[in-house]
């Protein structure tokens, strides 16, 4: 197992040597579900939660109020939380929460007091913030877990170095 760490890789379009560790990170990266995979199109990653948001409202506005689908408007909230982070999952949490409001409200949905669908909006715009918020910080976790693993295996690596050059140094 020690003799990967001391291995080389060669990535053939950059030219450039680099160790095992940067490779498995450089690899996940990659991934579609990892939080950096759209970093730089991060923007793009929004607007993809906003169309989805956006179908979603008005198919919840064309069904009525008899169906629910509250629990697909999470989906775009999840999107822009995981690739875009804090405050793009907040303002697509709060934008939720205004589209199912509006969806709700045109829909003429009969409620018994009529501050009770300020209530379910509120509720459900806590849902979609906490929703938000615990991906955002399960996506800041990951990527410091990442850096902590990069440190630990390059680390690691210059240990083993400095150890062979200890090892090499004595023996003559």
């Amino acid at each position: 197992m020690q003799a990967l760490y001391k291995r080389y890789l060669h990535v053939p379009t950059t030219r450039k040597m680099i160790t095992p560790s940067e490779a498995t990170l450089a690899a996940n990266k990659w991934r579609y579900s990892h939080p950096l995979a759209f970093e730089q199109h991060r923007a793009a990653a929004f607007f993809v939660s906003a169309v989805i948001l956006a179908l979603l409202s008005s198919l919840d506005f064309l069904t009525g109020y008899e169906f629910g689908f509250f629990i697909f408007y999470f989906i775009p909230v999840a999107i822009a939380a995981w690739y875009g982070g804090r405050k793009e999952g907040i303002l697509m949490a709060i934008m939720c929460g205004i589209f199912w409001y509006l969806a709700d409200r045109l829909t003429h949905h009969p409620y018994s007091h009529p501050y009770f669908i300020y209530w379910e909006t509120s509720m459900r715009l806590v849902s979609f913030l906490t929703t938000s918020l615990t991906l955002s910080r399960i996506r800041d976790l990951v990527l410091n877990e990442e850096q902590l693993l990069q440190e630990l295996l390059v680390t690691r690596e210059e240990l083993s170095l400095h150890q062979q050059s200890d090892k090499g140094s004595t023996s003559k």
